[in-house]
């Protein structure tokens, strides 16, 4: 018998096993650019898929996003002694700058809300908050976290003045959120009334959520009244970065972090 005279099937099995991928490794990226990861503190490869960079352009280490790195940098540049402090953070992601908060600081509490669950219980390894009726104490944090939280709250007036009661004199709430640079007014854009009822003043949009696939509804639009809004509803006084940092890996839209701070009492 020759090798021709083999079955098929045989024949297909003594040839050489084609690679796994077919395209090359770098295929589909828009953007490349070593730089330096404030999160991981080293040397990375920022890279992109699409030109959507705030959601799309990662460190080659931690996966973090732009947002999440222009906190740390905010966080480093202004409280460089952050791990000994007092932190909140509300709705950590598992990736980026959460989970550096959580391992480095020495006085860390990471929350969610599970809605009809008892106030400051654990529930999957969180205690469980509503920003808007926090079971904290005055004055409990030195600092208070949230990355792209505040445009899915119900009422941000009352989160503001809840954030403040849980500062210490002197504290400061650093805060990611999406300000849309063709607003100078802040927009209400869905309320959730008492009854359960959803009431919408735009077409429905949700945000991904760590602890439910159903997302998370957007209810505000900030524009640049923000920081005025915040000094108004809490008596806060409002910086706000913004920033096109490519060392840093902080590119594209919505880059902007907030530092509202506690006057001393």
């Amino acid at each position: 018998m020759t090798v021709m005279d083999l079955p098929k099937a045989w024949l297909d099995a003594l040839r050489p096993a084609r690679p796994a991928v077919d395209t090359p490794p770098d295929a589909g990226i828009v953007y490349r650019h070593g730089g330096y990861c404030p999160i991981c503190e080293t040397e990375v490869e920022f890279t992109a898929r699409t030109k959507w960079y705030r959601e799309s352009l990662v460190c080659s280490r931690c996966q973090s996003v732009p947002r999440e790195r222009a906190l740390a940098l905010v966080l480093s540049q202004r409280f460089p002694k952050w791990r000994r402090l007092a932190i909140h953070e509300s709705s950590p992601a598992n990736r980026g700058i959460s989970p550096k908060l959580k391992r480095e600081c020495r006085a860390y509490t990471a929350t969610q809300f599970f809605p009809g669950e008892p106030a400051g219980t654990i529930i999957r390894g969180f205690r469980n908050e509503n920003l808007e009726a926090q079971s904290f104490p005055d004055s409990s944090f030195d600092l208070v976290v949230t990355l792209d939280v505040m445009e899915h709250v119900n009422h941000p007036d009352v989160v503001m003045r809840e954030v403040a009661r849980t500062l210490k004199s002197g504290g400061a709430y650093l805060f990611t959120v999406p300000t849309y640079k063709a607003a100078l007014k802040s927009e209400r854009q869905a309320l959730y009334h008492a009854d359960g009822r959803i009431e919408h003043f735009a077409k429905p949009e949700y945000h991904g959520n760590p602890i439910s696939e159903a997302g998370s509804l957007v209810t505000f639009r900030y524009g640049y009244d923000l920081p005025e809004l915040i000094a108004e509803w809490a008596g806060m006084d409002v910086e706000v970065s913004r920033f096109h940092d490519r060392r840093h890996g902080i590119l594209g839209e919505h880059t902007e972090v907030y530092v509202a701070f506690k006057r001393n009492c």
